[in-house]
């Protein structure tokens, strides 16, 4: 539930800056009658996004003949791919999007390509759309049969209206609010979700005998704290917690810090060059 927040909540705030900033600007330069193109793109993409999660759902079950373990693994794997990208890159060009956007809509009221500002909200919010799709279909993976779907749905519906009411607040006064330490918090407990999500990829492909344990389990904490119960559940969404598991699910949960920490060192050398 507590995954499921952080990631819409997050997802929705960004799409919903994207839609704000192109909005101020219009309304600045005295273009309102063009924010029904922002509009209509923005809700085209929350109609393609859904599209996206039904045919997703629809993919998932024309593939089953690659073995329920592989194909959840793929899924958990590229999650962890999208969310760890995600997290560098708005790290290092969060500054630069505003600026892009505004450039990008001068150019198409410039050339009367008014359907291009359509097409910059539909591109922003469908990206995001498409990255929670993928994020809580890992999220549903990791959690396995132990899932309280009202809870996940809760947690979700949560994070959406809490992102909306904070860029409302945003935009309307209180555009002096930093907003960088959302991120950069967000943004850690988004890293901890991958591994979680990373580790439960490498669990899955162990139960599939694609791996091998190494030793299994490690330990069994499960008297203390499982991942059945309402607080255990959370603690797994947030943090990947497992009660008892194999060495190389822990390895791997462990090495993904290092790793992620060296691609924003490498990333941050680059831009400084």
């Amino acid at each position: 539930m507590l995954a499921t927040f952080v990631i819409t909540w997050r997802e929705t705030i960004e799409a919903a800056l994207i839609i704000g900033i192109l909005l101020a600007y219009l309304r600045k330069i005295g273009h309102h009658q063009e924010f029904r193109y922002i509009f209509g793109g923005a809700a085209a993409a929350v109609v393609a996004s859904a599209l996206f999660a039904g045919a997703s759902s629809l993919a998932s079950r024309l593939v089953d003949w690659i073995g329920e373990a592989l194909f959840d693994s793929l899924i958990l794997l590229a999650a962890v791919a999208v969310l760890t990208y995600m997290v560098v890159w708005m790290h290092h060009n969060a500054r630069e999007i505003k600026g892009e956007l505004l450039s990008k809509a001068d150019q198409a009221l410039a050339r009367h390509q008014l359907w291009a500002l359509g097409t910059l909200a539909f591109v922003g919010v469908f990206r995001e759309g498409v990255e929670t799709v993928l994020f809580l279909w890992g999220l549903m993976l990791q959690a396995g049969p132990v899932a309280n779907v009202t809870l996940q749905v809760a947690g979700g519906l949560g994070g959406i209206a809490l992102g909306i009411v904070m860029a409302w607040l945003f935009f309307k006064g209180f555009g002096h609010l930093d907003l960088k330490p959302f991120f950069k918090v967000t943004g850690v407990l988004l890293l901890f979700i991958a591994a979680g999500m990373l580790s439960s990829a490498v669990g899955r492909l162990i139960s599939g005998g694609w791996l091998p344990p190494l030793i299994e389990p490690l330990w069994d904490t499960s008297w203390l704290l499982n991942e059945r119960s309402l607080v255990g559940s959370l603690v797994a969404g947030l943090f990947g917690y497992r009660s008892h598991p194999s060495l190389l699910e822990l390895l791997v949960y462990v090495g993904y810090f290092p790793l992620v920490l060296f691609w924003l060192r490498k990333e941050h050398h680059d831009l400084a060059q």
